[in-house]
C-alpha cells in the first residue's frame, strides 16, 4: 500500500532522496529491522514452538497467496514467504496534509518514485510530532497507522505481524492490493496506483470468497455493504465541502459553513451507524479525521475504484486484459491515464511525459 518505504534503498545510495537526515536515518533504521526480524514461514509452521494460533494463521496466508499467484496472476517473488513480528500494531504511520479550503493533498517528492501524497514514519510519535508542526502553520493533517505497505519489489516484502490482526477475508483483500503494487506503479501518481491497487483487492477478493465456506461469505459481504455504506457518506460529504471551497467565499463564512457541514456528516454517521448492532470501526475517523486531509486519503483510495471496476467489465471482466490494459498507460501522464481510464477499449497513443 505505501510504496515511500522503498526509499530506504535509495537513501542508502544518496541523501538526497530525503527530506532531512533524520528522516533518512528512521527510514533506514525501519526497514532494517524488519530484514533483521524476519524468518521463514515455512520454518515458523514446522517449529513446534510456535505457537498454534499463528501457525493457523501463516497456513492460511500461504494458501491466499497461492490462490493470488494462480487464479489471480498476481506477482510470485517469494515476498509474505517470511514473518517478522514487530511487536506493534502498525508498521509505520502516515501524515497526510491538506491546506484549509481545498482538498487537493499535500505532496512529498522523492528520487524515482516520484510525488506522494503522504509522508510516512515508523515510530508513531515522529509521525505525530510532524503532523503537530504542519498543523502550526495551518495545514489540516491526519495521522494514519498502516498494517502493510510494498516495497515496489526493491525487496521480498515480509508477511507482518500488524497484517494478521483481522478476518482472514480482511488479509486477502490486504496482500492482493500489495501484491498489485509490485504488478504496477506510475511514479507521481499516487491517486491511479492506491485506486488500481484497491481495484484489483476488490475484484481478488471477489473470486477469493467463491472459495469460501459460506460463513467466511456472509460474514464478509455484511461487512463490504456497511464498509461501501460509509465510504459512500465520506465522499458525498467531500462532494459538498468541495463545492464550499469553489464557491469563492469570505473565509470567515467557510469555516461557518465547513463547521456545519462537519455537523451534518456526523449526524448522517450516526443514523446509519444505528443499524449496525454496536458495530464502531469508523467511529475513530468521525471523532477525528473529518477534515481535508481526511478527505482527500480517502478520495486517492476510493474515488476512482468504481471507474476502474467499471473499466474491469469493458475489458471482458479478465484479470490479464485488465492489468494489460493498465500497465499500456505507462508512458501516458497523470491527466491522460484518467481519460483513458473513462474509455479503457480506446486504444492507447500516449508517447512518452
Amino acid at each position: 500500500m505505501k510504496p515511500w518505504h522503498w526509499l530506504t534503498a535509495i537513501c542508502l545510495v544518496t541523501t538526497s532522496a530525503c527530506t532531512t537526515i533524520g528522516y533518512y536515518v528512521q527510514a533506514v533504521s525501519g526497514q532494517t529491522e524488519i530484514l533483521v526480524k524476519q524468518q521463514p514461514v515455512q520454518k515458523l509452521v514446522a517449529d513446534p514452538v510456535t505457537p498454534e494460533i499463528l501457525k493457523q494463521s501463516l497456513s492460511a496466508v500461504m494458501d491466499i497467496l497461492d490462490f493470488a499467484h494462480t487464479d489471480l496472476g498476481l506477482p510470485d517473488n517469494g515476498s509474505y514467504r517470511q514473518y517478522a513480528d514487530l511487536q506493534r500494531r502498525y508498521v509505520v504511520w502516515n501524515v497526510v496534509a491538506a491546506p484549509e479550503f481545498s482538498l487537493q493533498a499535500k505532496q512529498w517528492c522523492y528520487l524515482v518514485v516520484g510525488c506522494l501524497n503522504y509522508h510516512g514514519y515508523f515510530a508513531e510519535q515522529q509521525a505525530r510530532d510532524y503532523a503537530s508542526n504542519l498543523s502550526s502553520t495551518g495545514w489540516e493533517v491526519t495521522v494514519n497507522g498502516v498494517s502493510a505497505y510494498s516495497t515496489l519489489g526493491w525487496f521480498r516484502d515480509p508477511l507482518l505481524n500488524s497484517m494478521l490482526n483481522r478476518e482472514r477475508w480482511e488479509i486477502a483483500r490486504m496482500l492482493f492490493h500489495e501484491l498489485a503494487h509490485q504488478l504496477l506503479y506510475f511514479d507521481g501518481d499516487t491517486d491511479f496506483n492506491e485506486a488500481f491497487a484497491d481495484s484489483v483487492a476488490t475484484i481478488g477478493l471477489q473470486h477469493w470468497l467463491h472459495s469460501q465456506p459460506s460463513a467466511i461469505r456472509e460474514t464478509a459481504e455484511l461487512s463490504l455493504q456497511r464498509e461501501a455504506a460509509f465510504y459512500n457518506l465520506v465522499l458525498t460529504a467531500r462532494d459538498r465541502f468541495a463545492t464550499l471551497y469553489a464557491s469563492g467565499q469570505p473565509a470567515t463564512e467557510m469555516r461557518l459553513q465547513k463547521q456545519q457541514l462537519t455537523s451534518k456528516l456526523q449526524t448522517e454517521y450516526r443514523q446509519l451507524q444505528a443499524g449496525w448492532n454496536g458495530d464502531t470501526r469508523y467511529d475513530t475517523w468521525m471523532q477525528s479525521q473529518i477534515n481535508n486531509a481526511g478527505f482527500s486519503i480517502i478520495s486517492t483510495y476510493r474515488l476512482q475504484v468504481p471507474q476502474f471496476l467499471a473499466a474491469y467489465r469493458q475489458l471482458g471482466s479478465r484479470l490479464p486484459d485488465f492489468y494489460a490494459w493498465a500497465v499500456s498507460l505507462k508512458a501516458c501522464n497523470n491527466r491522460e491515464r484518467q481519460q483513458y481510464l473513462q474509455n479503457p477499449n480506446q486504444r492507447v497513443t500516449c508517447q512518452s511525459y
